[in-house]
């Protein structure tokens, strides 16, 4: 789905900034035990620190979480550095190392919520669930004992999902219903390695062009980048798209990695220097994949760290073209050090500069709260500007140079050579409640549930689903009846103007739980206006 068709939402802007900023990989730098003078205030510091904690403890009115405590005084030191330096308590440690190794212990079930029932949305193919014979509509009623559907919940909580996962090789038992019966169906699955797919989607866009969609990186994305670029080369790509749109980061060994595919040999990829860590300069191998060719490099405003490493080495290389928005400028580098209780702290201990020599850390001097506030202010800024274009850098800063004298600037973010505009219509309107009051997904896990079977055997491959399935008159106006149900009031010049694209929308719905991510990005890629700007923009990688 393209990004116009969902209303702004500082929640989806604060939802990015959570997850992924806080990585980085770098190796370790030793850490000494610093000057005399500043041992002695060190010790000063813990002193205080133990002795408040021992008043807390025997004259403090009420009694106090100690956990809550130690939580909030690691991260209100943390805060006074930078805003990516960050204390992990064991359940956000744990959380955090299933995101940087692609990978948990689960059965392979996506879950979607609607109407107080938990529904499997999308099964993994050759998954245990899979193998179990759990599919895509099912409704879930219990996960072994425990009742997780029509209990009055409002959403799908954490609290189903940690009953669902745990250690490997045990078992879970689902309590289903199906096929429109009221009847528990008990399907028992054991657990296993289920691997995070860090690209849902690669896919051949045209005869030529090839499209790659990063959502985040950890450690299995370089590999599953170098799988993908196999896949479409063998296809006949001479065009490639990567799209960085929304990920917020990751394993920055990743990024390099993936640098290194397009770079040819020698070519400054980035290089990163802190107080403590000497100045390290990253260049780029022989032997990548797609190191010739059209390339466009897709970004916008929540694309972060990894990503920006990324499209600074292909941008100050010239060797593609960056289109999109600016992105969010975060050029500070995070090492993960445990501590006691199986907790961790990502710690800044370094910057990152592209090849041209830019930082595009946007300031925090003024604290971590200003750093967000302006940056949520930025996107507002941008998205209500009368000529509805992504704000231009700060020109009055020094300009840096690329491989062929183009300016590039710094210190807030990736801003591309062809800024795209926000689209905004007032008839998107409607659209956008439709999709927000979950009118797709009534239709959608209605017909799952009762229709599974049929879909499946008249359409049991997705180039059979893509030949055959139409959303006809009739489902369409399903649709249209949702939103009436919610007190919607149709919107004909909508329906006549986007009813192609909410067709394409419940199609690609549908592909997904179906058969899976590139299936649904088959279908909805095509409509997503962004990717057709970009394919149609000629950029020139000269200076004037």
């Amino acid at each position: 789905m393209t990004k116009k068709k969902h209303t702004f939402s500082l929640g989806i802007v604060l939802l990015a900034l959570v997850v992924g900023l806080l990585i980085g990989v770098i190796s370790a730098p030793k850490v000494g035990s610093g000057s005399g003078q500043k041992s002695a205030d060190k010790s000063l510091m813990s002193a205080q620190v133990n002795e408040l904690l021992d008043l807390v403890e025997s004259a403090y009115v009420d009694s106090v979480n100690y956990d809550s405590i130690s939580n909030q005084i690691m991260n209100a030191m943390l805060s006074t550095l930078d805003p990516h330096s960050t204390y992990l308590t064991p359940t956000n440690y744990a959380k955090e190392a299933e995101v940087i190794h692609g990978q948990f212990h689960g059965i392979g079930v996506t879950l979607a919520y609607l109407n107080d029932t938990v529904f499997a949305s999308n099964v993994i193919s050759g998954s245990p669930a899979a193998h179990a014979g759990v599919h895509a509509g099912d409704r879930i009623i219990y996960v072994d004992t425990t009742r997780v559907s029509g209990t009055g919940m409002t959403k799908v909580s954490s609290s189903v999902v940690d009953l669902i996962r745990g250690p490997r090789f045990s078992t879970v038992t689902l309590g289903v219903q199906r096929g429109g019966s009221a009847k528990i169906h008990r399907i028992k699955v054991p657990r296993d390695v289920i691997q995070y797919s860090s690209i849902p989607a690669a896919l051949m866009l045209d005869k030529t062009t090839g499209y790659i969609l990063v959502l985040r990186f950890a450690e299995t994305t370089a590999s599953e980048f170098h799988s993908a670029l196999l896949e479409l080369n063998q296809q006949g790509m001479k065009h490639l798209v990567v799209d960085l749109r929304n990920n917020s980061g990751g394993v920055l060994e990743s990024a390099i990695n993936m640098a290194d595919e397009l770079l040819p040999k020698g070519d400054l990829i980035v290089y990163t220097q802190g107080a403590h860590v000497a100045r390290r300069n990253i260049y780029a191998t022989s032997g990548g994949l797609f190191e010739e060719g059209r390339l466009t490099v897709l970004i916008n405003e929540h694309s972060a760290s990894a990503s920006e490493v990324l499209s600074g080495a292909i941008q100050d290389n010239d060797r593609g073209a960056i289109i999109g928005h600016r992105s969010f400028g975060k050029g500070l580098v995070q090492h993960k050090y445990d501590l006691p209780g199986n907790a961790a702290v990502m710690l800044t201990i370094a910057r990152y500069y592209s090849p041209s020599g830019r930082c595009i850390q946007r300031p925090y001097d003024k604290g971590t709260d200003e750093y967000y506030m302006d940056y949520l202010n930025r996107i507002l800024s941008d998205y209500n500007a009368a000529d509805s274009v992504l704000n231009t850098p700060d020109t009055t800063s020094e300009p840096f140079l690329t491989k062929n004298g183009r300016k590039v600037y710094g210190g807030g973010g990736i801003q591309p050579d062809v800024a795209l505009p926000y689209f905004r219509d007032i008839h998107l309107v409607y659209y956008n409640n439709l999709i927000s009051n979950q009118a797709f997904e009534q239709v959608l896990y209605r017909q799952l549930f009762t229709q599974y079977d049929n879909l499946i055997q008249r359409y049991p491959t997705f180039e059979d689903y893509e030949k055959g399935f139409r959303v006809d008159n009739a489902l369409f106006e399903s649709i249209l009846r949702e939103g009436d149900k919610k007190g919607l009031t149709r919107d004909p010049v909508t329906i006549s103007k986007y009813g192609a694209e909410m067709r394409n929308r419940y199609c690609a719905l549908l592909a997904y739980s179906l058969y899976g991510d590139n299936a649904y990005y088959k279908i909805s890629v095509p409509f997503d206006t962004e990717i057709n700007q970009a394919l149609k923009t000629k950029v020139k990688l000269t200076a004037d």
